[in-house]
């Protein structure tokens, strides 16, 4: 019986040692396909400087990486459509660059298709966001609070949470000590077991917002990847890859509106141009002060941040599968990097 207990005790061990360890070179493929697409968007940022200086030489990522370094991928977005004057030409290449092993791959930018990437034996996805997708928080004020209060009613949060967070967080970023009906001042933080005071300055971080009454350990997991503290500090929504649900926070944009211009960018691509806005917003019946209401906080820029998620999807042919939503994808590692002079930094990384 006791070498029985012991043959079962150590298979057991076997076992959680080998999930342990495939677990971990997960994390480490994930991180090398973070790191891979940071060096890619730096290199193609510093190739698109440079051309635009008239060949002259750009310090930064390009002089410190180049393609030969990098692991095998950077495939084109999964489920992405390339433009092409003619389909059999690009059809062969493609079948040419599998067969000698090369991989098409074109400059990177943030959509809502992840890019495939091999390292080593782990094929990973990973997927660009531009941070003004997302709501920054540290773009929150009084004439616009309804937004925020909108969002988190979205995300299932009780009504009364909602207005208690949401004037927490003004009174949490502005620089006075009045509250806010429904929020906080040094007196509430004052009075907690373990005290402290209100920042009355922006966020730095998203995980700074744990420290706001009402959001909970549930809350924050419930909306931290649809928030932000990157770019400048209002609400300014890139109305191309905002989830349904941020885009349905905006005023005057109901249900219907947002899964009608979801399905025009789905079936169209993304909208150009303010006049194009302008027209497909006109489809949709929003016209007049409507528009203007809700066109104030939306954008066709790019945001300089950009966060790259990236999950390992195993060993290469199997069928592991991430956690993604329709509104947003889990990550084994994930890197916030933003652009600064020529090239891009990395702000902060998360390995999960």
């Amino acid at each position: 019986m006791v070498a029985l207990g012991f043959s079962k005790d150590t298979r057991m061990s076997v076992l959680l040692k080998s999930i342990s360890t495939e677990r971990i070179k997960d994390l480490y493929a994930a991180r090398g396909a973070s790191l891979y697409a940071f060096a890619k968007m730096s290199i193609d940022e510093n190739v698109s400087n440079t051309q635009a200086e008239g060949n002259k030489s750009a310090p930064g990522a390009v002089d410190l990486v180049v393609p030969g370094d990098l692991p095998k991928g950077g495939t084109a977005p999964t489920g992405s459509n390339t433009d092409t004057e003619n389909d059999t030409d690009t059809d062969t290449d493609e079948r040419n660059s599998e067969e000698s092993g090369n991989h098409h791959d074109d400059k990177w930018s943030p959509g809502k298709n992840p890019y495939s990437v091999t390292i080593g034996d782990r094929d990973c996805d990973v997927y660009l966001s531009s941070e003004n997708g997302k709501i920054n928080i540290n773009g929150l004020n009084d004439k616009n609070r309804e937004i925020f209060v909108n969002f988190l009613k979205k995300r299932d949060d009780d009504i009364s949470d909602a207005d208690i967070i949401t004037d927490s967080i003004l009174d949490w970023i502005d620089t006075n000590d009045l509250t806010h009906i429904n929020g906080a001042e040094d007196g509430y933080y004052g009075s907690l077991p373990d005290p402290y005071k209100t920042k009355d300055a922006p966020f730095q971080s998203i995980e700074e917002m744990t420290l706001v009454r009402g959001v909970t350990p549930e809350i924050f997991g419930n909306i931290k990847e649809l928030i932000t503290v990157y770019g400048d500090k209002k609400i300014s929504i890139n109305v191309n890859l905002a989830s349904k649900e941020i885009l349905g926070s905006l005023p005057g944009m109901s249900d219907d509106i947002v899964d009608e211009l979801s399905l025009y960018i789905e079936e169209n691509g993304i909208i150009g141009d303010k006049e194009e806005l302008r027209e497909v917003f006109w489809e949709l019946g929003v016209i007049g002060s409507s528009f203007e209401g809700v066109k104030r906080y939306l954008t066709l820029e790019q945001s300089d941040f950009i966060t790259i998620s990236a999950f390992s999807r195993g060993l290469s042919g199997t069928q592991k599968q991430s956690n993604k939503s329709s509104t947003h994808h889990g990550y084994d590692y994930k890197l916030i990097v933003g652009k600064d002079d020529k090239d891009y930094k990395i702000y902060a990384a998360y390995p999960e």
